[in-house]
């Protein structure tokens, strides 16, 4: 008996660990009691699994004493044997998980391991350190293959651009996504020509609110968007409370930073002018008495240098006279009198409260900007809401988000319009001359006109102080948004959205100002109102099957937006009372221009992803787009892409290698699309014209647009190689992506011929090619309990060349640009897209022997030396005698696109100190510069480049007590790297290879050091201190080689026209947390 019993005992528990029991199970939250719905239950060694339900209970068949694994994106994955049921698991957050999860690829997210796209992801941390007052600047320097080209002005727009360009008519500017919802830009009223700049796109987003931002670069990630992805996508998250645990927590910060201008060029003082103005003459005679074909006859023919200079022996010397025999003693800067040192202060006071289920996040800001122009701000108010609530027995999740932005300033006038009407700020600052003072009482601009050619203009000083540039802009949306299980492993979203946009410019021109001493004042009103309605469904379909594992999503949106503005001018009000207030006491009221638009755009998507054991992935979208824009039987299209992915460091063979912990492989092809045009292009539109009748006014109509029934897209197939790899624990990480985008079907103004009736028309011709690499690298150098130092690198290289335009054409011309409406820049088969084109040139002439043999018309001593590459025949079909420079003497002089683009961030802590130095830079992209026409030009009576002047043409002659005199000493005939300062020129005003300057750049963008004080209750404070573009080092002259007059014109990309100069900001910052 005693033997049997023992028998019994031993066995029992083989008996009852091999008996199946059905598990009952319930998940939840650990940290909040909510239940876990979606968790995958597994069990350990095999294949069989289930997910939980809404109340985060399963149930299983399991054997006692087998192990299941219970995991959940963001938690910490679960082993635990089993003896009973049922049972009940409780998950903690997984921090390390997180950092993963949180990767938006645009209607859904997704975990890092499992993106087969390239997504590069900045978090609130970095943007923390990276202090700027607009989203597009803060993104400088942080994404390989991403360029930014910033403006300075308050509120200025900024131009961004991934891995290149390429559209001649859409621009680089990407698709921003806000928290889901596609982002239309605010964009400036109309106002006069030439005053002001473009606002920032993202202006009515608080930079302080961003959670974090995903950018969007290779097909399989942008083709999401279709029809708008050709530019990249740019996505944004605002904060929310969803993690806040049930706690209260409230920021408060308080910026105040002060901005210069970055450095004043070096243009001549009062003295140096007068110098200058003397020498034009000087300079002047010497070729006079010196030309061996004088227009009139000469006692003592060419001059040898043993002859006297005096009105008898060369009589054209009457015509000249010194102008500045004795100094008038004035010597005003005026870039001193025009910039200023700028104080402006910012604002910020953030609530996030709750926990998952319910939680509530509000930010509001206040932002007081001044810039380094006098009178130049811009004020900016900003309220953001973020609230979530789990509705319908917590089956439901309800978010609402609410944003509102109200934007007023006064810009300041750095454009340029016609030469004498309107110069802009910047220019005259540059040019007007030193020997002027500022405006006494009763006096007026007249007092200016005997050294600008008889025109009465302004000095910069009364165009920055009283021009009136008011622009205000006020943006609102509200967002809702439902979220909700249909079963435990589809889930349903359902989002709506409307979007009001108004902006409002008023300007005026006072009688002070040369505009509007010409028009006896001028004023404009305008308005740009923008409503837009989104709407959205969404399906989204996750299952795991043993090691498969599924993601599959429907979406579907529509989109209208209502467009209408009204431009209103009028001139003559003899007052400037009234400003820009009051039209009915103008003596000529402009016709108002109108406009109504309307676009709508309607999409859906599907997009399947699978993976094997999270090893291989493959992902499928498919999208179709339609949009109103285009002819009838064109407005749709399918924007496809497939991406593939291996996740090699998991195979078997890879596990010896131990300093290799993540390895992976990407591939992916796209088609994505882009249509950059107004509406109605596609029509034949009819314009309504006044005219006169038997002698009366009537109106008419004619047609003005030429339709076009096959207008369609701008399409772009974009492939993409990259590989992930990680070393040593992740202490090392690399990122490489090769890439080839080629666009079809540009979208152009194509030009007609004159039997058309119809100068041009918007049709899809050409193809441009985009190629090139980026590359990024995130290393821990040091990691200890006390001190940190991480290192991440980022380089972008991008080719680019246009391939095709039309049948017709191997080259089109880009915009005029320049008072004197030359054309630089060109579009060519064969070259990137907007090269600079232009004439060559070799140095100065020296005398007038080097410059009759060269048989170049107007070749001259002090003329600068073009090279003649095209000869012109004379009616016998031989060489002729002279040689014009023109067009088909011009070649390739410039290309705005940069060789690569480069960026290194040194991150450090010391207990609680915390540090970063950013240094961004480029190699490549020229710069046109369209003030050097004048500043380098020495060919009229306005201020110059003290380098220009010093290193040009001089004369050997000399005047002293009334008479000139032979002094080679003084002359530089042979070495002159400009050409003479003179008052006949030669040709000086067309556009050549002494307007191009090297943009090339290493620029220390930002330094942040911080220090943070810990007090009880988790509470802490930050105190901090930054410095923005503190040191640049460049060979560019102008004010920053980063900073462009045209940041969102793709057809002037790289010219510098009177641009708002590059500043310097330092700041010191409270940051509270409580």
């Amino acid at each position: 008996m005693k033997r049997l019993l023992t028998l019994i005992i031993l066995i029992t528990p083989f008996f009852i660990l091999s008996q199946e029991i059905n598990l009952n199970g319930n998940i939840i939250e650990k940290e909040t009691g909510s239940p876990m719905s979606g968790a995958t239950v597994q069990i350990v060694d095999s294949n069989i699994g289930v997910v939980s339900d809404f109340d985060g209970n399963f149930s299983i068949t399991i054997k006692i004493g087998e192990k299941i694994k219970v995991s959940y994106v963001g938690m910490k994955t679960i082993e635990l044997p089993i003896i009973s049921s049922p049972i009940k698991i409780e998950m903690e957050t997984d921090l390390n998980q997180l950092d993963e999860v949180m990767v938006s690829v645009g209607y859904f997210d997704i975990s890092e391991k499992d993106l087969s796209g390239s997504i590069t992801q900045i978090k609130s941390e970095q943007l923390e350190k990276n202090r700027n007052s607009s989203v597009e600047s803060i993104l400088q320097g942080q994404v390989s293959g991403l360029v930014v080209s910033e403006s300075s002005e308050p509120g200025g727009g900024s131009g961004v651009s991934i891995r290149g360009t390429n559209s001649i008519l859409g621009g680089t500017q990407p698709l921003y996504v806000l928290d889901g919802i596609p982002v239309d830009p605010i964009t400036d009223a109309e106002g006069n020509s030439g005053s002001g700049q473009a606002q920032s796109s993202l202006g009515f987003i608080n930079p302080n609110d961003i959670d974090k931002i995903e950018v969007l670069k290779d097909a399989a990630a942008t083709a999401i968007y279709g029809a708008r992805g050709a530019n990249g996508v740019i996505l944004i998250t605002t904060k929310t409370a969803n993690n806040e645990g049930g706690k209260d927590k409230i920021s408060v910060s308080y910026e105040s930073y002060i901005s210069k201008v970055r450095r004043n060029i070096n243009v001549l003082d009062g003295p140096g002018f007068e110098s200058y103005m003397n020498q034009r003459v000087l300079n002047q005679v010497w070729k006079a008495i010196t030309n061996p074909n004088p227009i009139q006859a000469r006692p003592e023919g060419i001059y040898d240098g043993s002859q006297e200079i005096n009105s008898t022996n060369f009589p054209e010397l009457m015509e000249y006279n010194i102008p500045f025999q004795e100094s008038t003693g004035v010597s005003t800067n005026w870039q001193d009198e025009t910039y200023d040192i700028s104080l402006s202060d910012k604002y910020n006071l953030n609530y996030r409260g709750g926990d998952f289920k319910k939680n509530l996040s509000i930010g509001v800001g206040l932002h007081d900007q001044k810039g380094v122009i006098i009178n130049s701000t811009n004020k900016v108010i900003n309220y953001n809401m973020n609230a979530k609530r789990q509705a319908f027995n917590e089956k439901i999740d309800v978010y609402s988000r609410t944003y509102f932005t109200h934007k007023k300033g006064n810009a300041s006038s750095v454009g340029n319009g016609q030469i004498f009407l309107q110069r802009g700020v910047v220019s005259q600052a540059l040019q007007f001359q030193p020997t002027f003072s500022l405006l006494e009482p009763g006096q007026d601009d007249d007092i200016y006109a005997y050294l600008n050619e008889g025109n009465i203009i302004s000095n910069p000083y009364t165009l920055a102080k009283f021009v009136v540039d008011i622009k205000q802009s006020t943006s609102f949306r509200q967002t809702l948004q439902l979220v909700g299980k249909i079963t435990p492993n589809l889930t349903a979203t359902v989002k709506g959205s409307y979007n009001y946009q108004k902006s409002v410019r008023d300007n005026y021109y006072p009688l002070n100002t040369t505009r509007g001493r010409n028009t006896n004042g001028e004023a404009s009103q305008a308005y740009l109102e923008n409503s837009k309605i989104y709407a959205e469904t969404n399906l989204r379909y996750r299952n795991k099957f043993g090691f498969h594992r599924v993601d599959a999503t429907l979406v579907a949106t529509y989109e209208k937006n209502d467009v209408r503005s009204i431009f209103n001018k009028a001139r003559g009000f003899g007052s400037d009372v009234t400003s820009f207030y009051n039209f009915t006491t103008a003596e000529e009221i402009l016709t108002p221009l109108t406009q109504f638009r309307e676009v709508g755009l309607i999409s859906s998507l599907f997009r399947v992803g699978y993976n094997y054991n999270r090893k291989y992935f493959i992902d499928i979208n498919a999208r179709v787009d339609a949009s109103s824009k285009f002819a009838t039987n064109k407005k749709s299209a399918l924007f496809p892409s497939l991406a593939l992915s291996w996740f090699a460091s998991k195979e078997k063979f890879m596990s010896s290698i131990k300093a290799i912990n993540s390895l992976k492989f990407r591939l992916s092809y796209g088609k994505i699309g882009s249509n950059p045009i107004s509406p109605y292009q596609s029509l034949a539109l009819m314009t309504g014209i006044r005219y006169n009748f038997n002698d009366e006014i009537v109106t008419g109509f004619y047609e003005s647009n030429l339709a076009n029934d096959d207008l369609t897209w701008e399409t772009t197939d974009q492939f993409n190689f990259g590989i992930d790899l990680g070393l040593f624990k992740s202490k090392l990480n690399f990122t490489i992506d090769a890439y080839h985008k080629l666009t079809h079907d540009l979208l152009q103004n194509v030009q007609l011929p004159p039997s058309n009736g119809y100068a041009t028309r918007v049709d899809n011709f050409g193809e441009v090619e985009n190629k090139g690499i980026d590359f990024n690298l995130n290393t821990d150098l040091v990691s200890t309990q006390d001190f940190s130092w991480n290192l991440n690198a980022n380089f972008g290289l991008n080719k680019n060349e246009l391939k095709k335009l039309n049948s017709n054409l191997d080259f089109q011309l880009g915009p005029s640009v320049g008072f004197s409406q030359a054309y630089p820049i060109l579009f060519k088969v064969g070259q990137p897209l907007g090269i600079y084109w232009g004439a060559e040139t070799d140095g100065i002439y020296a005398d007038w022997d080097e410059a009759i043999n060269s048989g170049i018309s107007g070749a001259a001593p002090g003329e600068i030396k073009y090279i003649n590459h095209y000869v012109d025949l004379d009616e016998s079909g031989n060489p002729a005698d002279i040689q014009e420079i023109n067009f088909d003497d011009y070649v390739k002089i410039g290309d705005p696109n940069p060789d690569f683009t480069f960026s290194f961030t040194n991150n450090f802590s010391y207990k609680k100190w915390d540090a970063s130095i950013l240094f961004t830079g480029q190699q490549g992209g020229d710069i046109f510069w369209v003030d050097s026409w004048q500043l380098s030009g020495l060919q009229k009576t306005t201020n110059v480049l003290s380098s220009s002047f010093e290193n040009s043409w001089i004369a050997p002659i000399a005047f002293a007590d009334g008479a000139y005199s032979h002094d080679p000493s003084i002359g530089n005939l042979s070495n002159a790297s400009h050409p003479a300062a003179i008052l006949d020129t030669g040709s000086r005003a067309i556009s050549s290879d002494r307007n191009i300057f090297d943009g090339s750049f290493l620029r220390l963008k930002n330094i942040n050091v911080g220090y943070t004080f810990d007090f009880s209750g988790g509470k802490n404070m930050r105190l901090y201190f930054s410095g923005q573009n503190l040191v640049v080092w460049t060979d560019y002259p102008g004010y920053d080689p980063e900073v462009r007059t045209y940041t969102k014109n793709p057809q002037k990309r790289g010219v510098d026209f009177g641009t708002y100069p590059g500043t310097k900001t330092y700041l010191l910052g409270l940051k509270f947390n409580y």
